[in-house]
Formats: C-alpha cells, sequence, structure tokens
C-alpha cells in the first residue's frame, strides 16, 4: 500500500530545511528584539515569524521589521491574557496544541533524517539518462472530431472523403471543447494522450486523417495529424534540481511506506 500524503512530506522536509538556513544566517537567533511582561522576543522568533509572513529571512525592510515587532508585541499580550484567563486548559485547545505537537515532532524527523534522502550526482544522472527518451522524443500537432456514436463517426468521414473541411466539421459537429478551434488539439506528446487515440494518430502520415473512428472512453474520435516534429530533451542542468526532487520524495515515500507496514494500524 501507498502511503499518504507524500507531497505534505516532501514540502516539509524542505520548508524544515529553510528555516535552518534562515536560523543558521542569524548572527545571534538569542538575541532579544523586545520584552512583555518579563517574556523575550528573539531575533529567532522574529525571522520565524517573517517566514510565517512569506517574507524573505533576513530580507525584511527596516520598516517592515519595525512592523512585525509591533506585531509580536501584540501576540505577546494576548497570549499572556489568555493564559492569566485559563484558555489554554481547555480541551479544544489542548487538542490542538497536541495536533501541531505532533506535526512538529513529525516533521522535525523527516528533516533530521534528510542525510538518508541525500541524492548524489552520479544519481541524479543515471535518471536523466534512464528518462531522458520521454523528456525528448517526438511530438504531434493534430486536430479530432469527437462524437458520441459510431456510426455519426462513419458520417464524418465519408463527408471528409468527400472534400469537406475538416476544421469546419469539427466546429459544427465535434462534442469536445476544441470544436470552438476546429478541433485545433496543438502540439502534444504521444504519453499526454489516452493510448487508443496516441497510436491511432502516431500512425498517421501528416495531412492524413483515420479512415475508421477511434474509440476511447470520451467516445469516438476522427483525428487529422497536421504535423510531426521531433523534440530535444532539456539539458541535465536544467532540471536536475526537478530530477532530485522527485527521487527524493520517493525515497521519503519509501522510508513512510516502511513505517506504515511496520506498524499496527487500525481503521473505525
Amino acid at each position: 500500500m501507498r502511503p499518504k500524503n507524500i507531497t505534505l512530506a516532501t514540502l516539509t522536509l524542505f520548508t524544515l530545511f529553510s528555516l535552518q538556513v534562515a536560523l543558521a544566517a542569524i548572527s545571534d537567533p538569542n538575541a532579544v528584539v523586545a520584552e512583555v511582561n518579563g517574556q523575550k522576543i528573539t531575533e529567532g522568533d522574529l525571522n520565524l515569524y517573517i517566514l510565517q509572513r512569506n517574507l524573505p529571512a533576513g530580507g525584511a525592510s527596516p520598516q517592515q521589521r519595525a512592523a512585525l515587532i509591533e506585531e509580536m508585541i501584540n501576540r505577546a499580550v494576548i497570549y499572556q491574557d489568555a493564559i492569566a484567563l485559563g484558555v489554554d486548559k481547555t480541551p479544544a485547545i489542548k487538542a490542538a496544541i497536541e495536533f501541531q505537537r505532533i506535526n512538529i515532532i513529525a516533521s522535525t524527523m523527516i528533516n533530521r533524517s534528510s542525510d538518508r534522502f541525500n541524492v548524489t550526482e552520479a544519481e541524479l544522472k543515471k535518471e536523466y539518462d534512464s528518462r531522458k527518451g520521454e523528456l525528448g522524443g517526438t511530438e504531434l500537432k493534430a486536430r479530432h472530431i469527437l462524437l458520441t456514436t459510431e456510426k455519426s463517426a462513419k458520417d464524418i468521414i465519408e463527408k471528409l472523403n468527400k472534400g469537406d473541411d475538416f476544421a469546419k466539421l469539427a466546429g459544427k459537429h465535434s462534442t469536445g471543447p476544441s470544436a470552438v478551434n476546429g478541433g485545433d488539439l496543438g502540439w502534444f506528446k504521444t504519453d499526454q494522450m489516452v493510448k487508443e487515440f496516441s497510436d491511432a494518430a502516431g500512425k498517421l502520415t501528416k495531412g492524413s486523417y483515420t479512415k475508421a473512428p477511434v474509440n476511447t472512453q470520451f467516445g469516438w474520435h476522427v483525428i487529422l495529424l497536421e504535423d510531426k516534429r521531433s523534440v530535444d530533451a532539456p539539458t541535465f542542468e536544467s532540471i536536475k534540481e526537478q530530477i532530485r526532487v522527485g527521487l527524493q520524495g520517493k525515497m521519503i515515500e519509501k522510508y513512510i511506506g516502511d513505517l506504515r507496514n511496520k506498524a499496527t494500524i487500525k481503521r473505525n
């Protein structure tokens, strides 16, 4: 069974890594920027707050920094008043705190295990080489007319055999969203389409159309191949980081999957 929320786990890994980098860049994260009734607000606290506000750590302007410190002071006085009133003792707040505690510890575990998710340059290159064919390859430019029945598709083919214009027929008869553009699908790779469609389109020569209706899960198609071209794969350097994220995601998926396989899981 594949574990759930792998994307979230991957994002958590890089989010926590960003927090670590941001804090490491502070000369003294323990330096106090404000104090509220003895509660200290440090440079580390401020930088975490800056990141939560989607501002670059250390990149806030002096005006933004001053405003954020005031916000944190406001937060501190509200927090202190809530504690005095016992808000933190209510069941709902306790449950929310425990929920966040679990999130933080689990996320930190992923981050602390980041060395096991390290990907070498050789592994990146190997993955690139194994996928180079699919990254490049052939692209097709086609139009299609989508019909609800095989008979209506055969009727369209008869009209094409008599010389009717494909784009005009698509605009008038196709039930697909491309009808407004005369059935134009633009350029696409074969793996972007359902297999039956790709197989039929790939067998056509430039300027020809299918002589028999093509059936897919969407209905019955008549396909016109307008052009075909070879596409070079992107360079290794241009997609190296994208490959790294994908491989690390698979490693995190395996890590979580192994833990799930060893766990006793019950669902009610």
